[in-house]
């Protein structure tokens, strides 16, 4: 249901009031001024993760500096499912004394199915939102579930940035964009 929703949002235009949230999880961006800010808030987060205040499903970073890129936090990418594959295809080879050509192709699918399985926030979306930051500037992304707003909000009063999207319901961003103003 989460990615189908994403998906046909992909397809429209970069809407940043979404009135549908996903039921497994609330996402939310948040634009800073720098990929070092994005990064602190990453770890802020995985230390709330680590006492239980939320759960991180899935987590990114998006820069635009000249050109928009991705650091993944959870999903494989292609060429990690080629290594994972091909290592899978060569012990699977070595079995049946096919070591070579079950390696390539071990890799072959592996690749496949790294690039076919994009699991938690979809890659598109992150990417349309990195088109619209500011050259230099980054946005960390979250898809979170079990979270206690109240110990978001007071780990984001350190510091400052900007909501870009979000799907918590009206007074939770409130309280988050009250809380990323504090900081200023």
């Amino acid at each position: 249901m989460f990615r189908q929703d994403w998906i046909n949002q992909e397809k429209q235009t970069v809407d940043r009031s979404i009135k549908n949230p996903p039921t497994t999880g609330d996402v939310f961006a948040l634009e800073f001024d720098d990929e070092l800010k994005a990064k602190e808030v990453l770890l802020a987060f995985l230390r709330l993760q680590k006492r239980k205040s939320l759960s991180l499903e899935d987590a990114a970073i998006v820069t635009n500096n000249r050109k928009v890129r991705i650091l993944q936090t959870r999903d494989m990418n292609p060429s990690q499912g080629a290594l994972m594959g091909s290592w899978w295809g060569l012990l699977a080879g070595i079995l049946v004394g096919y070591a070579l050509p079950a390696a390539l192709l071990g890799a072959a699918v592996g690749a496949f199915w790294a690039w076919r399985r994009d699991t938690g926030i979809p890659d598109g979306q992150m990417k349309e939102f990195g088109t619209s930051l500011r050259r230099g500037n980054a946005a960390a992304f979250f898809l979170v579930k079990d979270a206690y707003p109240t110990h978001l909000i007071q780990e984001l009063r350190r510091f400052d940035g900007r909501i870009l999207h979000t799907t918590f319901d009206a007074d939770t961003r409130a309280q988050l964009e009250e809380a990323l103003e504090y900081a200023a």
